[in-house]
Formats: structure tokens, sequence, C-alpha cells
């Protein structure tokens, strides 16, 4: 091997050729050609490391497409975040404690206070105190309470947003200008009852477990509006508390009195009534009478009693007829009338006397109602109806708050901004599961389980005559790219090297020919070189070199002319030589598997070290199932970005069918970016490990 072979295999070597090489390595210990597996689940899931470098590298790929989404999102955030109207809620604080009857028997503790604080927290959120509200607020009359109510537009948003960042104010607006409207009564009432109900939406009270503080919070789009509702719910709820005692006191002095002028004029009538009866029955002194009554009665008893033991006695002297008998009989009958009448006028003042006793109770017992009624009414106790009665105070104020709880404009960005970062994530991914196509040289090995022997980036459009790119600069990223490939090829059967290499691919147009020109004056840095066209359908390299001569393969096989005048060496690499696929054959396949064809290359081998050759595609047509049948090695090139997973495996399949093994493939025309050197299997992306010419024209690796 010569020494400039030696130098460029040498730069071969450095070059890190992946696990492929270890690859090439292990089937050159063993006498053969490596054998490459299929990769199993088991190497798929060989560490977690590996595919979360895979997710990196689909990340890394798909990163200014991320970003765009990232920004798109901060600027979705941020006009949703202004979009969105601000809430402002202001806090009062307060002290709410029941005050009871003074009855001198309350309990000392009450199982059901909570249900005290419950109906305060609902008086608080109640109609009545609203419109109360609204009343103190003189909200109705207000021109500029609309802009408290109604939110901004985006445009005014924007306004008060740079107003803040500038430190400005641009005019003057509505809310501060004071004036009042003038209504109808019909429009004033349709006016409160929705600034009632607007009121009464944005209250929120609360209170602690074991406390008596009460917290009320007013929730509005102007942080001053919000204060002042706040501040006026509860002195409307203290004046609605006061209200409501001073009518319980009125209603009971109203009542009072009433019951105090109905028992005056009961006890009038009784007391009229009773002397009226005294009046008239002569029952003005009634306990004498009574006595003098009982007197008599007892007199009267007393001769009736005596005249009828007289009667007894003469009876007994004389017969029935003595006029004695007669007389005692008069005297008799007599007494006994007379106390008879008495006993009936006895009873008749008895009468007298429960009707009497009657009347007097009636006067005294309206008396003493009278009486109770008067003393209730001058102690006006108001809390005689023995119902609770709250006595609030307030301990803190509400003021306006310095910012709003509502949008957190910094979280809406953020997550906004998580939002694109995630859905360009998720595009990228869907992306890459969705392309088929060849991204990197990892996937190529991965997909297709063979080796990969190199990468070919992609060149510009403007440089011309990129199949001979080699020889621009011979040290360049390019070059080492194709050297890299054929170090790869050499070390795929280190005992015995290739020398008939076919180039093929799975449909045209995936850079065949440029890897097989260029690879070609790779070769002939290491020995002569022949670089036949056998692409005998659509030939192209007469028309990258032209050595001057107009026939090719097809008229030596044919016979036409001999092999040495259809062999012609490369104007610019003196050992480097071309055969032409010359004159267009009516059936290719039937001269590639001609013997003459085999004949020829037999002749060929013995004539040239390396022997390149570029065929037609494996997918239209046969010729490459033929080649491979007699070559020593078949190169299959996948165009980055292009060929799919299905055209690649359909071409394999196809040239295994005929019993040809793929050597190796050859990724071409890859995106090879500085910032990514690993992404398509090697190190190029540095600018290339090429060699630097010191002063004195030594050369340093």
């Amino acid at each position: 091997m010569n020494t400039e072979a030696r130098d460029n295999l040498t730069s071969a070597k450095t070059v890190d050729n992946g696990q492929f090489i270890r690859d090439w390595f292990s089937g050159a210990a063993g006498g053969g050609a490596p054998t490459v597996n299929t990769p199993t689940s088991s190497a798929d899931g060989d560490s977690l490391a590996t595919t979360l470098a895979m997710l990196m590298q689909v990340i890394k790929d798909s990163k200014w497409s991320i970003i765009t989404l990232i920004i798109l999102g901060v600027i979705a955030g941020v006009i949703r975040a202004l979009s969105e109207t601000p809430v402002y809620q202001a806090k009062l604080t307060m002290a709410v404690e029941p005050s009871t009857a003074s009855s001198g028997n309350q309990a000392l503790f009450d199982p059901y206070a909570y249900r005290f604080y419950e109906t305060q927290y609902e008086l608080l959120k109640s109609r009545s105190v609203a419109e109360r509200v609204v009343d103190r607020l003189g909200l109705v009359e207000r021109e500029s309470v609309t802009s408290f109510l109604v939110p901004p537009s985006l445009s005014q948003t924007l306004v008060l947003e740079v107003e803040k960042l500038l430190g400005l104010k641009f005019g003057e607006r509505v809310e501060d200008i004071d004036s009042t409207v003038q209504l109808t009564p019909d429009e004033a009432s349709r006016r409160k009852a929705w600034l009632t109900a607007v009121v009464q939406s944005g209250v929120s009270v609360s209170g602690g477990d074991k406390t008596n503080l009460v917290t009320v919070t007013y929730r509005s789009i102007n942080a001053g509006f919000a204060a002042d509702v706040a501040n006026a719910l509860v002195q409307a709820y203290i004046e609605q508390g006061l209200d409501a005692q001073l009518n319980r006191s009125k209603q009971t002095t109203r009542w009072l009195s009433q019951r105090i002028s109905e028992q005056k004029q009961a006890l009038d009538k009784a007391q009229d009534d009773l002397q009226a009866f005294l009046v008239e029955e002569g029952l003005l002194d009634s306990s004498r009478s009574t006595d003098i009554t009982t007197d008599e009665l007892r007199s009267l008893n007393s001769e009736y009693l005596a005249a009828q033991s007289n009667l007894a006695e003469l009876q007994k002297r004389y017969g029935a007829l003595h006029p004695k008998i007669s007389e005692a009989r008069s005297e008799l009958s007599a007494a006994k009338q007379r106390l008879d009448a008495k006993s009936q006028s006895i009873s008749s003042n008895r009468l007298k006397q429960i009707e009497l006793a009657r009347l007097e109770q009636e006067v005294e017992t309206n008396k003493e109602l009278y009486e109770a009624f008067l003393v209730k009414f001058r102690e006006a106790d108001i809390s005689s109806s023995a119902s609770q009665v709250a006595r609030a105070r307030i301990v803190d104020r509400a003021i306006p708050p310095s910012g709003p709880i509502y949008p957190q404009k910094e979280r809406i960005v953020l997550m906004w901004a998580v939002g694109g970062l995630l859905l360009g994530v998720g595009i990228a991914f869907m992306r890459e599961q969705l392309d088929s196509t060849f991204k990197n040289g990892r996937a190529v090995e991965t997909k297709l389980g063979l080796p990969l022997f190199g990468v070919m980036q992609a060149m510009d459009k403007n440089i011309p005559n990129v199949e001979r790119h080699y020889l621009d600069n011979t040290r360049s990223v390019f070059s080492e790219s194709v050297n890299h490939i054929r170090t790869g090829v050499m070390y795929s059967n280190v005992d015995n090297p290739p020398q008939v290499i076919v180039i093929t691919s799975s449909v045209q147009s995936e850079g065949k020919t440029t890897l097989a020109s260029n690879l070609a004056l790779s070769y002939a840095q290491m020995g002569t070189t022949l670089l036949i066209d056998a692409d005998l359908r659509r030939p192209r390299i007469k028309n990258i070199v032209d050595t001057g001569v107009t026939v090719g393969l097809v008229d030596c096989v044919a016979g036409v002319v001999s092999l040495e005048e259809c062999v012609q060496q490369d104007p610019e690499q003196n050992k480097l030589f071309i055969l032409k696929a010359g004159t267009t054959p009516p059936n290719p396949l039937e001269l590639l598997v001609s013997e003459k064809f085999k004949q020829t290359l037999a002749q060929l081998r013995t004539k040239f070290d390396h022997i390149v050759i570029d065929t037609a595609p494996v997918l239209p047509a046969s010729d490459a199932v033929v080649l491979g049948q007699i070559c020593d090695c078949l190169l299959l090139a996948i165009q980055s970005d292009r060929t799919t997973h299905h055209m690649a495996r359909d071409a394999i399949k196809r040239l295994n069918a005929s019993k040809v093994d793929v050597t190796g493939l050859i990724l071409t025309q890859a995106n090879i970016r500085k910032d990514n050197p690993y992404a398509y299997g090697g190190y190029y992306g540095y600018g290339a490990y090429a060699y630097i010419e010191d002063a004195e024209g030594s050369t340093k690796s």
C-alpha cells in the first residue's frame, strides 16, 4: 500500500465508525463478513437512556418549530390575559356577637349558636341589605356606575396597561366624572333592581370556627368600587339591625299603649257597674245591713218557736174548741208568716251580695292588669320578645386592593407557553411517527437491520458537477464522508476486501450516481479504479465526465469494439478509468445476464484494483439483482428525507429473494448540521477531523 493510501486509511480510522465498525471486526475475526441481525425487542429496550436520547433528538430536530409555537403560545397568552376582565376583591373584617334579652335566666351554653351566625351570613347577602347599599352609595343616579360594572374592551385594557407601565394617564375616564342622570320612576325602579342584583352577586361571607370574626368580601371589576360596596354593605347590615331593634321597640310600645288604654276602659266600666249596683240596691253599707237582717231573722225564729210551744201546752189543758187554743193558733200562724217573709228577704239579699262580690272582683282584676301594663310601659323593655339581637362592629375596614385576584396574568402566559411547548413537542413526535422517511443514520440501521457504511451530506445546488466534488478538496467534510464509506467497504471483509462494488438504490434520483462517481475517485487514491456506468436505461456518467469517446459497455459486450477502445482514462485523475454505457440496448437485462458480460467483467478484474459499478434502481428494474450475483459487494443508497421505510425494505427483500445480500447502506443527501454532530451517525458536524499542513509542509492529524 502506498503512502497516500496509508494516510487516507489512517484518516478514516480517526473517524468514529459507530457500532457497525465493531461488527466488521467481529466478522473479520470470524473469517467472513459480519452477521447483521435485526434488532430484537431487548435491544430496542436496551436502556431508557437510548429512548430518551432519541426523543431528545426529535426535539432538537424540530427545535425551531417548537420555539415558534412557544412564542405563539406566549403571544396568545398575553392576548388572553389582556382580554380577561380583571376582578378585584375588597375584604372587611367585623366582629359579630349575639345579645339575648335581659331575662336573667339565659343559658350559659347554646348548642344551636351556629344557627345565629349562619343567619347573619344570609342577612349580609340579603336583598334588603343590597338595596340599602344601592341607596347609601346613590348608585341609581350616578352616571359613572356603568363603568364599574361593564367590562372594558380590549383596546381600553391595552390603554390601561400602557398607563400602568408608563405611569401616565391619557385623558379623563368616565368613572372620574361625578355626574348624575335623570330617570323616570320606572327607569329608576328597573335600574335599582339591576344594581341590587349586581351587589348581591359579588358578596361573599365567611367566619372562623373558633372566633366571632366574620370576613366580608366583595368582588368587582373596579378596585375602588369593590371597597366602597364592602364598607357600605356592613354599614347597611348594622343599620338594618338597629332599625329592626328600633322597630321592635316601637311595636312593643305601641302594643302596650293600646293595651293600657283598653284596660283602663275596662277598669272604669267595672267600677261604674259596681257603683251603679250599690246605689240601685241600696247596698252602700252592705256589711251593717247584713248584721241587722241576721238579728231580725233570729228574733222572728224565736217568736215562732215560742208560739209553737205555747200552742202545745194549751192543747194539753184545753180542748180543741177552747178560745185560747184558737188564739194560740192565730199567733203561731202570724209568727210563721213573719219568719217566711224575712227568710225570703234574706235570700234576696244573698244574691245581691254574690253579684256585688263579682263586681268587686272584676274591678280588682282590671285594676291589677292596668297596673301591670303600666309598669311594662314605663320600663319599655325592647327585649320583651326574648329574641336574639346581633351586636356587630367593624374591626378592619375594606381598602381598595392593590391588584386583581383574577386573572393571574403571569400564570396564564406561563400556561399558554407550556401549552405551546407541549403542542410543539407533540407535533414533532407525531410528525416523526407519520414520516416514514429516513432522517438519520441511526434510523437506517434500526429500521433495516443492516450496517450503515457512511453518510453523504447534502450539497448546495449551486455547486457545479457535484458528482466529482471529491476532487475539489480531498480533505473536506464531503471527501471525508466518502473515505468513510470506502473504509466501511474495505472492512466488510478484511481477509478478502471487495474488488467489484455495485451501487444501486430503491428508486431513481437517490444519489447513487453521485455516490458511485465520488467513491470511484476515492478508490483511485489507493490504486487503479474503473467506474462502469451499468445503468443502461438512464446513463448519467457520460454527462458527468467527457472522455472523448461515445462507445462503451454495450458496444464492448456486443463485440462492436474492443475493451481497450471503450475504457478511457479520467482527464483529472490518472488512476481512474471510465467505462460508459455506450449505445442504448433494446433489452439491457439480457445483456447483463449474458456470458459475454461475465467474461468482460472477469477480464476487467485482472486489469484494475477496484471496480465501481453504477446500475439501475432495484424496484423499477432487475439489473441490480443480476449484477449482485457476480459482484463482491452491493451498496444500497438511501436518500435522507425521501426514501421511505417501505421502499427500502421492498428493495432489500427483492435482492434477498434472488440470494443477493446487501453489504451495507449509504445515507445520501443528509442535512448534517454543526449543532447536531451525532444526528447522522458521524462526527462530520465538527467541520471534519481533517488534516492541517504546517509551515514546513508536514501533515498533522
